[in-house]
């Protein structure tokens, strides 16, 4: 609704010049809608984004992170809210004890963090990027994998599994038989949770791309 008005600014101020019931807007007015459009337009783009009919969890900690920055540069009036008037910016304070709230369960609890990490595209490239201290980006990583590996065991040696018994060997494929003995053998056994912290994250820039995974 904001973002019609700002955009039909014309119009609306020629229909009040006509209609004198109502009262006219001051350039003021305007400044200060303006200034509320900023803030509000990035919670209905992420409005949106989470109510697309596949919305992704893996996303969630870059939007609450998002979000958390926004206002509170916007209750200290910095960067690019600098100009904003200051009952604007009080209003913002008062709304970030309600958004904590929020922010506090997401941030304890491990279930967005895992969904983040296992997402690909991202994995720990973002809490890396997004904390200002690296140590406690790390520290999270440590939690979360250490996590997976509590609730996923390895329940077979994986060196058993790639390592045939001897008789069988008859009744492999040549081909199967000489790549199996090109395998390192000398290597311990990496599970499949620590070769997928390990692996660097695949290069998707384009969220439309149904297709990342497979380019």
């Amino acid at each position: 609704m904001l973002s019609n008005a700002l955009k039909s600014r014309t119009q609306i101020e020629k229909f009040i010049h006509y209609e004198t019931d109502f009262s006219p807007f001051s350039q003021k007015d305007w400044t200060r809608l303006s200034q509320i459009h900023i803030i509000l337009s990035k919670f209905n783009e992420f409005t949106l984004f989470v109510s697309e009919r596949k919305p992704q969890i893996s996303l969630t900690v870059l939007i609450y992170y998002e979000l958390y920055n926004l206002l509170h540069d916007a209750a200290e009036r910095k960067e690019d809210f600098a100009d904003i008037d200051e009952d604007i910016a009080s209003a913002v304070r008062e709304s970030i004890n309600k958004y904590m709230k929020y922010y506090t369960f997401m941030d304890i609890s491990n279930t967005y963090y895992t969904a983040l990490i296992l997402d690909p595209r991202v994995k720990a490239d973002l809490l890396l990027y997004e904390l200002d201290d690296e140590d406690t980006g790390r520290k999270i990583l440590k939690v979360l994998r250490d996590n997976l590996h509590e609730k996923y065991p390895e329940t077979t040696d994986q060196r058993t599994m790639a390592e045939p018994p001897e008789h069988t060997h008859k009744k492999q494929k040549a081909g199967s038989w000489m790549l199996r003995r090109l395998q390192p053998q000398d290597k311990p056994p990496s599970s499949d949770i620590n070769r997928y912290f390990d692996d660097i994250r695949v290069n998707a820039i384009d969220m439309e791309d149904l297709n990342w995974l497979f380019e």
